[in-house]
């Protein structure tokens, strides 16, 4: 439970930012940024990007720092996480503790095993696990581990702490959560075991107790474990919120001595995967009224605040309150690495806030490199608390465009010293994106514009709004450079006649978003999206239609509904419009070019047998389709030899996360 701890008066955050001390577990303030996968390491080995992300972290004001799971068994052979146990990264090892624990600042390895869980595609054939159960999402029956393989397990993990331990490091985190391994073993759900690991509360959860053991055993009375428990998963017969309690006060009783904080998460390797990366369909801080309850069990361990906390009132809130010891940040921490630092210094306007799109995890999963749709410097040497560096020579800078490609490029040319200009068609900026924040759910997307307008301020751009720029509206100003930000604009559907192209009379996604927005109102009827495009702009949109309308109805061509966000994305998307009644969902169907859209009906066909259905009571045909560049000031500037750069989608359609770091990446380069 939590530690009273008296808090300093410079800040406006005097909890969050006071020190604290018990036991073991020395901090300098609250903060911890949590185990957030990267895929930086290359081949096991330890990479100067990977250091120094954390060491980042670290300057950003981070009192401890979490790695992503590391190959801590000798059985872990994947490219992208460190093998400890290899020679090669002994030395880099003690690099990257020094890198860090520099700063004041807690580095903590983390141990885990995706057992039979498995979220990539395919299934996984050398996954092991606490029984042959098959995995929920992947379906994959993993080797059930012998009473002897459970033991040097445990052996191995102990082996791999003790060598962090001898290179520096503070501790480590054991991650039993999430669907993973210890995870696997506490659930009576995917543990049928008849062994010492297996039967009663006490057996299921002997793999992780006996781990604290060795660990400890392993290392000293100085190094930290730290404990990620799991809180409700979802899956019938498995872990709910009182058999998390009685894990809680069991593991707690056991092998509270060796533990150094405790927190919970949720969701699993099934339908609730989403759950473990919230986003804002739900409430804030989803979590914390059940963690607060789990803390409770806890008893003299430390607690963790966790989930879907993005700003510093919130931490701030958990710790005054005297629920928690710690505000424990995955996401946010990634999109600012100062955020601490931000936030104890007063410059909250400066911080990038995580905007729960789950771009990260995305990426991740397809197996690239993290990103974020907003910090464009993720990975980068100097990526903590950045600003930009002057250029070598003064330009006149025009930005053609205010969203969010053109808002990025233009705060970094002016933090360089341009003179900037930003002609923007809106009364605001934002573009598209600040459309999408009206949404249901998306409101977070305004704090990518809200910085990106404050910082050109503060650099001194000037931001003109209700501006269509023309040619001779950009050679008026005479730049020496232009940055085009123009954006895209929706296709129009073939099944539609082209006379009522721009005619208003079937309006595009966006178009009909706006149109709403300024004329709201219940309306009889259905509202049909055409759905071509599979992102969450779209769903969000039949969110929104479904308060206005008596039913919804999604016609998509394809097999699925949402096959460009991630999988944690997806399942949410599911969920929630499955739980509306008056939301229809039609796959694999097209509607069809002679459908006249008379007496307010439209009929549409399977795509593969052709069969033909009608919908009537139509109120409303709308369409989210693949865009097209608004490019067509491109070639007059070209042939006028200014420098030109194309960013966003003026560039080619994609996602928000290229626009952010185009219009990042040309604001340094002109």
């Amino acid at each position: 439970m939590p530690d009273a701890s008296s808090p300093v008066e410079s800040t406006a955050y005097p909890h969050l930012f006071s020190r604290f001390d018990k036991g073991r577990l020395k901090m300098k303030n609250r903060t911890v940024a949590a185990a957030m996968s990267t895929r930086y390491a290359s081949n096991g080995l330890i990479t100067d990007k990977l250091i120094g992300y954390h060491a980042n972290r670290a300057k950003g004001g981070f009192a401890m720092t979490v790695t992503e799971p590391m190959a801590t068994l000798k059985r872990q052979n994947t490219p992208y996480k460190v093998i400890v146990q290899a020679a090669e990264n002994k030395d880099l090892l003690k690099k990257w503790a020094d890198a860090v624990e520099g700063h004041d600042t807690r580095l903590l390895g983390q141990i885990q095993d995706p057992g039979r869980g498995r979220h990539e595609a395919g299934r996984n054939m050398g996954a092991i696990g606490a029984s042959p159960v098959p995995d929920d999402i992947s379906w994959t029956v993993p080797h059930a581990l012998t009473t002897s393989e459970v033991e040097e397990m445990i052996a191995e993990f102990a082996l791999s702490s003790r060598i962090l331990a001898e290179a520096g490091w503070s501790g480590i985190e054991i991650s039993s959560g999430h669907g993973h391994i210890f995870h696997q073993f506490l659930s009576a759900w995917s543990n049928k075991r008849e062994d010492k690991y297996g039967g009663d509360l006490a057996g299921r959860a002997r793999l992780l107790t006996e781990l604290i053991a060795a660990i400890r055993a392993e290392t000293s009375d100085k190094f930290l474990i730290g404990v990620k428990l799991p809180g409700i998963d979802g899956i019938p017969g498995s872990i709910d919120l009182d058999e998390a309690e009685r894990i809680t006060a069991h593991v707690s009783q056991t092998a509270g001595k060796d533990i150094d904080y405790m927190t919970w998460c949720w969701g699993t390797h099934g339908d609730t995967l989403f759950w473990h990366l919230p986003d804002l369909h739900g409430p804030r801080t989803p979590f914390m009224d059940d963690i607060t309850r789990l803390a409770k069990s806890a008893g003299d361990i430390p607690t963790g605040a966790l989930g879907l906390i993005t700003d510093p009132n919130e931490g701030e809130k958990y710790l005054r309150e005297g629920q928690h010891d710690l505000v424990i940040l995955g996401r946010p921490s990634i999109t600012d690495p100062a955020w601490p630092l931000k936030a104890e210094q007063g410059r909250e306007p400066s911080i990038r806030y995580c905007v729960s799109c789950n771009t990260c995890w995305h990426i991740i999963i397809a197996g690239g490199q993290v990103q974020c749709d907003n910090n464009p410097r993720v990975g980068a040497p100097d990526e903590a608390d950045w600003k930009p560096s002057p250029a070598p020579k003064k330009k006149k800078v025009v930005i053609v465009g205010s969203g969010i490609a053109g808002m990025e490029a233009a705060w970094v040319a002016a933090g360089r010293g341009h003179d900037v200009t930003v002609l923007g068609a809106g009364p605001e900026p934002g573009g598209k994106t600040r459309l999408h924040a009206f949404l249901p759910g998306a409101e977070n997307l305004s704090s990518i514009y809200d910085y990106q307008r404050l910082s050109a301020e503060r650099y001194g751009a000037r931001l003109e709004f209700g501006i269509h720029a023309t040619l001779d509206d950009i050679k008026s100003l005479q730049p020496d450079a232009v940055v085009l930000a123009t954006g895209s604009r929706l296709t129009w559907p073939r099944f539609l006649p082209e006379e009522y192209k721009g005619e208003g009379i079937f309006p595009d996604i966006r178009e009909m978003t706006q149109m709403m927005l300024d004329h709201p109102g219940r309306q009889e009827g259905i509202a049909v999206i055409y759905d071509k495009d599979g992102t969450a702009m779209t769903y969000n949109a039949a969110d929104f239609l479904s308060h206005r309308f008596e039913r919804v109805m999604l016609i998509t061509s394809r097999e699925r509904i949402g096959g460009d966000e991630p999988l944690v994305n997806r399942q949410e998307i599911y969920a929630r419009l499955f739980k509306k009644k008056n939301i229809d969902i039609v796959t694999s169907s097209e509607p069809l070019a002679t459908s006249a859209f008379e007496d307010a009906a439209l009929t549409y066909a399977n795509v593969f047998n052709g069969e033909e259905k009608t919908v009537e009571g139509v109120a409303l045909l709308t369409f989210a389709t693949p865009r097209v560049p608004n490019d067509e000031l491109a070639a007059p500037l070209r042939a006028l030899g200014v420098e030109l750069h194309l960013v966003g989608d003026a560039y080619a359609p994609r996602f928000v996360v290229t626009a952010t770091a185009e219009g990042h990446r040309v604001g340094n380069l002109i």
